[in-house]
């Protein structure tokens, strides 16, 4: 479980990732990038997804302009099988 999480922070390091999220939510891409591992790490069917479908999935979410919270019912990450995809 740490270690999955720790990959997917190395990918979110990335510069070219986040530039990407950088460029679509400005100042407000480091908390976007932080909710999307803590959404992960409070789903372990998430941690099994390949990181790039994680992150690719969240760009979606960030460029709708839509928060990565569960609780908040407006976007989330899905997993299925081994990648996840935005709803």
């Amino acid at each position: 479980m740490a270690n999955e999480i720790a990959t997917l922070k190395q990918f979110g390091e990335n510069p070219a990732i986040k530039r990407r999220f950088d460029e679509v939510l400005k100042e407000r891409a480091p908390q976007f990038m932080a909710s999307v591992i803590n959404a992960v790490g409070n789903n372990f069917s998430l941690q099994k997804c390949d990181p790039n479908s994680i992150w690719g999935s969240a760009m979606v979410a960030a460029a709708l302009n839509l928060p990565i919270d569960s609780n908040l019912g407006f976007a989330a990450i899905v997993p299925y099988g081994q990648k996840a995809q935005f709803q």
